[in-house]
């Protein structure tokens, strides 16, 4: 996009490369901007809850009997970054070695390379009994290389996504997911954006945390505990 300062008082910046130069060009003037899911020094931010979100997401699959869980997550990104170090991180904590081979760089909502991922993992010798997918669109991916193996959710294999957005919840089985507060990351980001605009002098700079929610859904099998 074009910086130009016409027609609008403030920007709020989503779901892009935050590192592109137009972006940076953004941040480092005096138009007042809040971000969303990535943070700036001296700029206010709306975060999604994504340690936590990951942590509930690996304890309750843990907790379903797993223990060979697989990560394919997207590309570098400070949502990559804490999803990926949240998933190792309680791994750990529930004394769960963290495979290497268990772990596949893909992006975010791209379903063919999700795919290729999944089928990596199911051609391992030792492959996954659950695999979470980098958001629930790229789900779709994995639920495609899982069924043209002749495999079946969550019979033979187990899969979780992440966002909740509502096809996930629509898919038979309903994903295990972890739903994204989006509207309350929206509003408050919208709040904040405007106090910043017609209160400059008196807003306080501050990143702000949404959590969002498991949903259980079907995808994702009870099965006898291993260790």
């Amino acid at each position: 996009f074009v910086l130009v300062k016409v027609n609008f008082d403030g920007v709020c910046i989503a779901c892009v490369d935050f590192y592109q130069n137009e972006v940076l060009e953004l941040i480092n003037s005096d138009i007042p901007v809040v971000t969303i899911d990535h943070i700036f020094n001296n700029h206010t931010s709306i975060n999604s809850a994504n340690v936590d979100g990951m942590k509930d997401l690996v304890e309750y699959i843990y907790a379903m009997g797993h223990r060979k869980i697989a990560y394919i997550y997207g590309k570098k990104s400070d949502v990559t970054e804490q999803r990926l170090t949240s998933f190792c991180r309680t791994m750990r904590n529930l004394g769960n070695d963290v495979h290497e081979n268990y772990l596949e760089l893909s992006a975010y909502r791209d379903i063919r390379a999700t795919k290729q991922c999944t089928e990596n993992l199911l051609k391992l010798p030792d492959p996954p009994t659950c695999i979470i997918m980098p958001d629930d669109y790229a789900a779709l991916g994995g639920i495609e290389a899982i069924e043209s193996m002749g495999l079946k959710i969550p019979d033979d294999v187990s899969i979780a996504g992440y966002d909740g957005i509502p096809l996930s919840q629509m898919i038979r089985p309903r994903l295990t997911t972890i739903r994204q507060n989006t509207e309350a990351m929206g509003r408050e980001a919208a709040k904040r954006l405007i106090e910043q605009i017609e209160s400059p002098l008196t807003t306080v700079i501050e990143n702000i945390t949404i959590k969002g929610q498991l949903l259980e859904g079907k995808s994702v099998k009870s099965i006898p505990v291993s260790d």
